[in-house]
């Protein structure tokens, strides 16, 4: 039942951040990248947020699918994402307030997703 509630918290939290990316991208990449996107980078940032908006639907359980079909595709997300985040926090100067921040959340989402598969 906890992997339930994980899945559909991250699911809904990808689609909300997607929806502010695809509306409003020069805020996130403000904050998570320290600069704002320039020419195609828009482009780009709004096809992020398309992205995670269908991964966040693709992983809301349904009535004919577990929870547990999501888990690999939510996994490999906040894996790559927290290593991203991680990277670009610690390595370059492409990065801003919320850098770190996505790094630990990500982080996190995949170590829950991780401990509670391990445990059920």
């Amino acid at each position: 039942m906890a992997l339930q509630y994980v899945v559909i918290t991250a699911s809904w939290l990808e689609i909300i951040v997607g929806s502010i990316v695809l509306v409003f991208p020069n805020v996130p990449c403000v904050l998570l990248f320290g600069a704002e996107p320039q020419g195609i980078g828009v482009s780009v940032a709004r096809f992020a947020g398309i992205a995670l908006i269908g991964l966040g639907i693709a992983c809301l359980p349904t009535r004919t699918a577990s929870h547990r079909d999501s888990l690999p595709g939510l996994l490999a997300f906040n894996v790559g994402a927290a290593i991203l985040f991680a990277w670009l926090a610690i390595a370059t100067s492409q990065n801003g307030i919320l850098t770190l921040p996505a790094a630990i959340l990500h982080g996190g989402i995949a170590a829950t997703l991780l401990l509670i598969r391990a445990k059920g």
